[in-house]
């Protein structure tokens, strides 16, 4: 039993131990999926996901790394755009396990909850803050106390984000709030299971949850909020210290649950930044408005050239109607010579089949998330 639960540990996306002095909550904490403790509280609350293929569950991905020691570690991520993963800093640096990981595949959920082996996708790209590389980098041990940019980018190399959507990302979030985190829990192994609470305080740079069990193989865990949108990565938990030396550490009693804490970086509006400025496909590009005053329609486009070259016959500019990401799922637009009229479409079997009756094809309008 011992060499197993070494083997299993050594496999799990792991820090090492912190006791800050600086966090509200007084308990050491460790990252999510450290080695020698994470909260499950009791009795455990957490829920197998038996829908994982519908949305927001599919966008939430299983992580297997090379560490810079060569150590396979499992770890959670969440898709953000066509082909891009947002996880914990840690997941893709780590000083103790031998810096920036060698490599990485992710892999996709089945409607059951169990990873599919047969969705492996290369990651071809990283990226860890550089803020957190450099916290993480000159400490002699431990964990950083002022982890709030514990976050990281995997570029995919495929559009896995086409064909399962993504959550938005917010800044927005209270105290009581309620959250939900979904994951790929170590003790379930290729697995995803979740479970929804509330936050429970904030402890700068951190927020924690005090009734939302985790345990190691959940860092880079989305925490969203029930709108579906993001407002946290999950990232470390207060270390329970079992008074019971055959007890078990994982396994923390209700009644203790509010002094040891799981945390989450909140995503910040600065954190946000970072991450758009990283994914070329969640930069806001302007969606600009027209109107024809001799029919009343309003055009939508975001080529700045077409919008010059209609005001000069007539059309009034009425300026930017939205901001859109650069990519994601094209609206096609159509127009019928016949009416005068546009029409805009998600699919591109719609966009066919008015083109065989007559219409005209005109351009990608936008993209659409």
């Amino acid at each position: 039993m011992m060499n197993k639960t070494i083997k299993f540990y050594l496999l799990t996306s792991a820090l090492l131990l912190f006791s800050p002095n600086v966090l509200a909550d007084s308990q050491p904490f460790i990252p999510a999926g450290g080695i020698s403790a994470s909260n499950v509280y009791q009795p455990d609350g957490r829920k197998m996901i038996t829908s994982a293929n519908q949305f927001p569950y599919n966008t939430i991905v299983y992580i297997v790394t090379v560490g810079g020691n060569g150590t396979v570690y499992y770890s959670s991520g969440v898709i953000i755009a066509p082909n891009t993963v947002l996880t914990a800093g840690h997941v893709i640096y780590n000083r103790p396990n031998g810096g920036y990981i060698k490599s990485a595949t992710v892999y996709q959920a089945n409607a059951n909850g169990t990873y599919n082996s047969n969705t492996a996708t290369t990651v071809t790209g990283k990226v860890a803050n550089p803020d957190w590389v450099a916290k993480d980098s000159v400490i002699t041990k431990g964990y950083p106390s002022n982890n709030a940019d514990d976050l990281g980018i995997l570029t995919l190399s495929k559009n896995v984000g086409l064909s399962t959507g993504w959550m938005g990302m917010t800044s927005a979030l209270s105290t009581n709030q309620t959250i939900s985190l979904v994951g790929f829990p170590g003790d379930h192994a290729g697995q995803m299971w979740g479970m929804s609470g509330n936050v429970s305080r904030f402890s700068s740079p951190l927020f924690s949850y005090s009734n939302i069990s985790m345990y190691p193989g959940q860092s880079g865990s989305p925490v969203f909020n029930t709108s579906q949108n993001i407002v946290g990565i999950n990232v470390a938990e207060a270390q329970y210290l079992n008074p019971n030396p055959n007890g078990d550490n994982n396994k923390v009693p209700s009644a203790l649950a509010s002094q040891y804490p799981n945390y989450g970086v909140q995503l910040t509006t600065s954190n946000i930044n970072w991450i758009q400025n990283n994914v070329p496909a969640l930069k806001a590009t302007a969606l600009y408005r027209v109107y024809n005053p001799n029919n009343g329609e309003h055009l939508y486009t975001k080529n700045l050239n077409e919008v010059i070259s209609l005001t000069k016959v007539g059309w009034n500019y009425e300026g930017i109607n939205s901001q859109q990401p650069a990519t994601g799922n094209a609206v096609y637009r159509l127009y019928n010579p016949n009416s005068g009229e546009h029409f805009y479409t998600l699919s591109s079997y719609e966009r066919d089949s008015l083109v065989k009756v007559g219409w005209r094809y005109e351009q990608i309008s936008w993209y659409g998330l």
